[in-house]
C-alpha cells in the first residue's frame, strides 16, 4: 500500500456509508437502504423486506455491520500502530 492516507480516507468514508445505510435499512425495513430506488428494478428476487424476505434482509444488515466493523478495526490499527505501515512501505 503506497498511498496510506488516501486509502485511510476511503475506508473511513466506506465505514460512514455503511453505518448510514444500515440505519436506513433497519428504519425502513427494506434493503438496500440508500440505493433502494435505483436498484429496486434490478433485484433478481424481488424486493427484500423485513416481512417479505427476512433471511435476505438480515443478511444485508449483518453484512453491513461486519464490513463496517472491519473498517473500524483497520482505522484503529492504523491509529494505534502506525509503525507497522512504515515498515511495510520500505
Amino acid at each position: 500500500m503506497q498511498n496510506v492516507p488516501a486509502f485511510l480516507a476511503f475506508v473511513v468514508a466506506l465505514a460512514v456509508y455503511l453505518t448510514v445505510d444500515t440505519a436506513v435499512i433497519v428504519r425502513t425495513g427494506r434493503a438496500p437502504g440508500l440505493l433502494y430506488k435505483r436498484l429496486r428494478y434490478r433485484q433478481m428476487y424481488g424486493p427484500v423486506t423485513r416481512a417479505g424476505r427476512p433471511r435476505r434482509y438480515w443478511a444485508y444488515v449483518f453484512g453491513n455491520v461486519v464490513l463496517a466493523a472491519l473498517c473500524v478495526a483497520y482505522v484503529g490499527w492504523v491509529l494505534l500502530f502506525p509503525e507497522t505501515l512504515n515498515r511495510t512501505l520500505r
